[in-house]
């Protein structure tokens, strides 16, 4: 029995059969891998699957200062140009 994809064969349901075996070598890479490249792709792949992707600021509309913003008006509170 072969777990490649057949011509009739959706492939979202190829995906979700696939997709336990995904995140499990996601984590291996994310534990294991020698480079911090990879194990910091791999975590932000988890993450983006679990929690979401940020949205973009131009996304999320504007309600309310940017942390741009925020820093500024701290500084200014302390007195400092």
């Amino acid at each position: 029995m072969s777990d490649a994809p057949g011509p009739g064969d959706d492939p979202r349901q190829q995906a979700a059969h696939h997709a336990g075996e995904a995140i499990l070598t996601l984590l291996e890479l994310m534990r294991e891998s020698g480079s911090d490249q990879v194990r910091l792709a791999a975590a932000r792949e988890l993450l983006d699957r679990g929690h979401g992707k940020p949205r973009a600021e131009q996304e999320q509309g504007n309600d309310g200062p940017t942390l741009q913003e925020m820093v500024r008006a701290s500084y200014r509170e302390e007195g400092e140009p």
